[in-house]
Parts: C-alpha cells; sequence; structure tokens
C-alpha cells in the first residue's frame, strides 16, 4: 500500500466532506439539539433505576453520539456511490491506486469525522448540559474509535451488498432508528421491552452503549470497556470479511438520480 496515493485518497475525500453541510449537521448538530430536549425527560427514568443524583444528560449524550455517528454507514456509502453519480468511478479505477487504497481511502476520513464527532458530543456535554463523567473518562476513547470503526466498516459491507444508492441509504437510515431504538440509545437499556433485550447484542450500539453507561454512570474504568470494545471490533473483523468477499470495484452500481 501507497502512502502517498492513500494520503491523496483521503485528502481529496476531506475535502469533499468539507463542503457538504449536512454530515456536520446530522453529525454534530442533530445530537447537540436532541439533547437539550431529551436531558429533562430522561432523568426520571434515571432516578427510577436507581441513579438518584443524574440530571438525564448520563444517558442522553451517549446515545444521541451514538445514534447520530450510525450516519457514518450512509456517509461512507455516498463516498462510493458518488463517484457512479459523478461518472468518475472508472476514472478512478484506472490510477494507480490499488482496491485497498481506495477503499480504505474513502473509508479514513469518515473514521477520522466518527472520532471527531465523539469527542465534540461529549465535550458539549460537559461543558453545555451539564454531564458529569463519574469513572475514567479515557476508558471512552477506545470504545469510541472502536464503535466508529465499526460504524465504517459496516457501511463498506453495505456498499458491497447493494446495488443502488437509494438502498444503501435505506438500510442505513433505517440501522440508525432501529439500532438506535433497541440498542438502548433512545431510552434506557433498562425500560426496554423484554424482547428488545434479548436482541439488543447484536447490535454496536448496545455494546457502545453498554461501555459508556459503565464508565459515565457507575464510575467504572478502563476495565469495564474491554469487553465492549473487544466486541466492537470482532464485529468489525466480521463485517470486514463480508465486504472483501462481496464488495467488487467492477460491479456496476447505480448512483444517486
Amino acid at each position: 500500500m501507497s502512502a502517498r496515493r492513500l494520503a491523496v485518497i483521503t485528502v481529496h475525500e476531506l475535502r469533499l466532506i468539507r463542503r457538504d453541510p449536512s454530515a456536520i449537521l446530522i453529525l454534530f448538530a442533530f445530537p447537540l439539539i436532541t439533547i437539550a430536549f431529551l436531558k429533562p425527560a430522561i432523568r426520571p427514568a434515571l432516578i427510577q433505576s436507581g441513579y438518584p443524583e443524574a440530571t438525564g444528560a448520563e444517558h442522553v449524550v451517549p446515545g444521541q453520539a451514538v445514534m447520530s455517528a450510525f450516519y457514518l454507514v450512509a456517509l461512507v456509502g455516498f463516498a462510493f456511490f458518488a463517484e457512479h453519480s459523478w461518472a468518475t468511478w472508472d476514472r478512478l479505477r484506472a490510477s494507480p491506486a490499488t482496491s485497498l487504497e481506495i477503499v480504505v481511502g474513502k473509508s479514513l476520513p469518515r473514521m477520522i469525522l466518527g472520532v471527531a464527532q465523539f469527542g465534540i458530543v461529549f465535550g458539549a456535554g460537559i461543558v453545555v448540559f451539564d454531564l458529569s463523567v463519574r469513572g475514567d473518562a479515557v476508558a471512552l476513547v477506545p470504545l469510541g474509535v472502536a464503535h466508529s470503526l465499526c460504524l465504517v466498516v459496516l457501511g463498506v459491507a453495505v456498499t458491497a451488498v447493494t446495488r443502488t444508492a437509494q438502498q444503501a441509504n435505506g438500510i442505513a437510515f433505517t440501522g440508525l432508528v432501529v439500532f438506535g431504538a433497541i440498542g438502548g440509545a433512545f431510552v434506557p437499556f433498562d425500560t426496554l421491552p423484554e424482547w428488545a433485550r434479548a436482541v439488543a447484542p447484536v447490535t454496536p450500539t448496545y455494546w457502545a452503549m453498554r461501555g459508556m453507561r459503565s464508565v459515565v454512570l457507575d464510575g467504572e474504568g478502563v476495565g469495564s470497556v474491554v469487553a465492549p470494545t473487544a466486541v466492537l471490533l470482532g464485529m468489525s473483523v466480521l463485517l470486514g470479511v463480508v465486504a472483501a468477499r462481496r464488495l467488487r470495484l467492477d460491479e456496476a452500481k447505480q448512483g444517486f438520480a
């Protein structure tokens, strides 16, 4: 893999991201607006769950950070399908860049965006929304990175198994809502119906929220995020295998109309 070719693709993708305000709005503005409205509504549920000093931010900030981050799946798909819409995909494939360099170069900027979103939403939660992290805040870093990686690889896998941009977007936004709901990002996990709690562990949202809750609410340290981080990395590997087996760069795809 050529670092120079990879850097060229990555920088180009970062320029495209900077020109598109929708990513900034959904990843950064949307969760902050939602936090302001949901924080007082979630507080009673946390108090009832045994956290009498909770303000509501302890769940809403991680929940909205995790849920909004799922938009990375759509952003990764857009990075590939847009090339087909612009009729530039064949030109990119004809460049000296290898298939791996193209995939990593298009995915890495979304990974960077996901990590930045995690940091900014949590930072705003602390400064603006009175979020108090009771445990070791450093423990949230590997968890946030693993979660972002999992979503980016999921985006590549979704791109690999879909033929049109509409299919990829449909899967991404359906996943955002469904995974957010059953994974415990909308409301505290303890308040979910029994069937939702049973299936929740198949979602990356559940593992991200489990680790964040242990640090933010239960005051635990790095040890509490080892298992959730490992599961997220394991999911990334499995999704990476799916993407590697199904993604064909010479496959005709239909971009945005």
